[in-house]
């Protein structure tokens, strides 16, 4: 559905701990210098190629440490979306309160989506950082972060709000396991590989370089190498929290699984603020 953003980081270059046999690909002038999974900090993207098996290998074991490192706030969003499913299947009290969000949404339609997506994901979550943060002080910086991130999260939106609608049409509104797994994997494995993660990762990156597209040009190329030093670990940590978190959301009635998508995207994106603010206040 969403590939992680910059509130993920994890600790040394995805490239670390290659065997000696393997480094023919990356010269030490070359050694990638990036702080972990993080659109944040500027990646320094090799001259020589490595190969596809380096990559991945490299990949998974980023990934896998990523996915580590957020399981205990993973796991904490999987139970809420379970306990928010047993609410709207066994206690028919909490119906008209479903109901509500679903009228809402459907008097604004796609507004619903992107507006949305981009409230709770750009400005919510920026709040929540400054309130987290030692200095308690909105920014320029929370400014530009929270704009940005209204934006790229609200064309989000959108994009969520035709596709949902389009797998209905395609793969039916039930919520039996196979019509679920259909839709997961479309999500996942092509919606996510092929928009959802390139989209964030040129644009964070187009972020993080001053808003130069020359600057992103000069990183992002060779793509091939981009793609498999930069955007493959964020995608396997994604696939990790994503794969379950989409089964949860697609048992739910199409017309709640936008809401329940941004609910879900929302407390992810805030819980691991706090978990990235921990983790840089214990490194102090």
């Amino acid at each position: 559905m969403f590939a992680i953003h910059e509130s993920l980081t994890t600790n040394g270059s995805v490239f670390d701990d290659f065997e000696p046999e393997r480094r023919r690909h990356l010269r030490s002038r070359n050694a990638i210098a990036v702080s972990g999974i993080d659109w944040n900090t500027g990646a320094q993207i090799p001259h020589d190629q490595p190969s596809w098996e380096d990559m991945i290998s490299a990949s998974l074991r980023a990934g896998v440490a990523a996915a580590k490192n957020t399981f205990k706030p993973a796991l904490m969003i999987w139970a809420a979306m379970i306990i928010v499913a047993a609410l709207y299947y066994v206690v028919p009290a909490t119906h008209g309160v479903f109901n509500a969000i679903t009228d809402f949404q459907e008097r604004t339609g796609v507004y619903f989506a992107s507006i949305g997506m981009g409230l709770s994901v750009g400005i919510l979550v920026e709040c929540v950082k400054v309130m987290i943060s030692p200095e308690k002080r909105w920014s320029r910086e929370n400014t530009i972060n929270a704009i940005f991130n209204f934006l790229v999260f609200g064309i989000m939106g959108i994009t969520q709000y035709y596709r949902f609608a389009w797998q209905v049409e395609v793969f039916g509104a039930g919520n039996s396991f196979w019509e679920m797994t259909n839709k997961v994997l479309f999500d996942q494995f092509v919606w996510t590989v092929f928009f959802a993660n390139p989209y964030q990762a040129i644009l964070y990156l187009w972020k993080n370089t001053g808003f130069s597209w020359k600057a992103v040009g000069k990183l992002a190329f060779p793509f091939r190498t981009f793609w498999g030093t930069q955007m493959l670990p964020v995608l396997i940590s994604n696939w990790a929290f994503w794969i379950p978190m989409a089964y949860l959301v697609y048992f739910f009635p199409a017309e709640l699984q936008v809401p329940m998508a941004i609910l879900a995207v929302t407390i992810w994106v805030i819980l691991l603020s706090f978990l990235t603010a921990n983790t840089r206040h214990d490194e102090a």
